[in-house]
């Protein structure tokens, strides 16, 4: 514990400040040094303080790692490449909580409807936006993002309401929260700040989730 704190302290909180002074002060410069340094330094938090790190938190983290490095480019296939690391980052998310509870229940059709529900929101505000190439990817990727909440949710349900897998819920909100900053701010009006913002709630969102998986043992 000792360990994990010293390095929460001088290890990952601080390259969480220098990636958001990064995006606050728009310096391209800082953000290439110290973005692709961030999921990494996570990866490193999350073995250190879960009892039994999983094998699907650390490649659904280092996906994350890959969509960050590829949105760092800026021509048109970084951002297929970006979405398609996230969309397999969530794969992962979702396949690593699905494997800690055997079985289905009824409540499942609750987290169905989630799904919809998300979908009709992204096409209803965010695909008339998209580029024409993007929108069938917009699309599918939203199914999976949204997924991340639905397991969660489920789960939550079916346990009670544990700790571990509402903040799994909560991550995988601020994910999509995350993303539809993201993507108003790539397809629709700028703003000074937009990446700031779309950066703190992803970084809140990854740690959300592997934080999560901590609480419940490593899941």
């Amino acid at each position: 514990m000792e360990r994990m704190m010293l390095y929460l302290a001088f290890g990952y909180v601080p390259v969480v400040c220098l990636t958001l002074a990064a995006y606050a002060k728009r310096n391209r410069i800082m953000r290439m040094i110290f973005k692709p340094l961030l999921i990494p330094s996570l990866m490193i938090l999350y073995a250190l303080a879960a009892p039994k790190p999983n094998v699907w938190i650390l490649l659904a983290l280092g996906f994350g790692w890959a969509g960050d490095v590829f949105l760092l480019g800026h021509h048109h296939w970084n951002v297929y490449g970006g979405m398609a690391s996230f969309a397999l980052g969530h794969a992962c998310y979702i396949t690593g909580m699905l494997l800690t509870q055997p079985g289905l229940h009824p409540i499942l059709l609750l987290s169905v409807a989630w799904i919809g529900a998300c979908l009709l929101l992204v096409r209803r505000f965010l695909i008339p936006h998209a580029p024409k190439r993007l929108k069938l990817w917009a699309q599918c990727y939203t199914v999976l993002l949204s997924g991340v909440c639905a397991t969660a949710l489920y789960l939550a349900c079916m346990s009670g309401f544990n700790a571990a897998y509402v903040l799994c819920f909560f991550g995988g909100l601020l994910f999509f929260v995350s993303d539809g900053l993201l993507a108003f701010d790539m397809f629709g009006r700028k703003t000074r700040l937009g990446n700031f913002f779309v950066m703190t709630t992803y970084i809140l969102a990854q740690t959300a989730l592997a934080v999560g998986f901590v609480l419940h043992g490593g899941i």
